[in-house]
């Protein structure tokens, strides 16, 4: 009899939990309908780009400045100025980055060419909003924008 009980527990609980990710499943399906934001960007090449970030904060305002490069490495140059002194400080970063789709994951682990301890990591994903595209980082939400979009062109 306890046997018998306890089949009957596992499998209905094994049905609960299918109908639990069924309805899950169903809820995700119907927002990424809604939102047609996060489009397949495999055809954008990402070579060759820079990609800026700015930050501004009370005491000091940070540019970063990140470019990719052909053969899948990556630099990124920081930019620090003081606005009680009016100094600049840099920092030049290199490394690798991956893609696949539209993720790309970043890390930065040389400091002006000699390896450091805790590499910069960056978990990015590639969005397009009216034809300027921008990376969007998945842990804080900041957006490195494309830097040809920040140039105003002539015509």
């Amino acid at each position: 009899m306890k046997k018998l009980v306890l089949l009957f527990g596992l499998i209905s609980s094994v049905c609960f939990y299918s109908q639990n990710f069924s309805a899950i499943n169903d809820i995700l399906e119907k927002i990424e309908s809604k939102n047609k934001k996060m489009k397949d960007a495999s055809g954008y090449i990402i070579n060759n780009k820079k990609f800026v970030l700015i930050e501004d904060f009370e005491d000091h305002s940070e540019r970063h400045i990140l470019e990719f490069k052909n053969d899948n490495s990556i630099t990124l140059i920081e930019l620090i100025d003081d606005k009680a002194t009016g100094q600049t400080f840099s920092n030049i970063f290199s490394g690798d980055f991956i893609r696949k789709k539209n993720a790309i994951s970043i890390r930065a682990n040389y400091l002006e060419g000699k390896q450091i301890a805790i590499p910069l990591i960056y978990s990015l994903y590639l969005m397009n909003a009216n034809d300027i595209w921008y990376l969007k980082d998945i842990n804080t939400s900041k957006r490195w924008i494309e830097n040809n979009n920040l140039t105003k062109k002539k015509k």
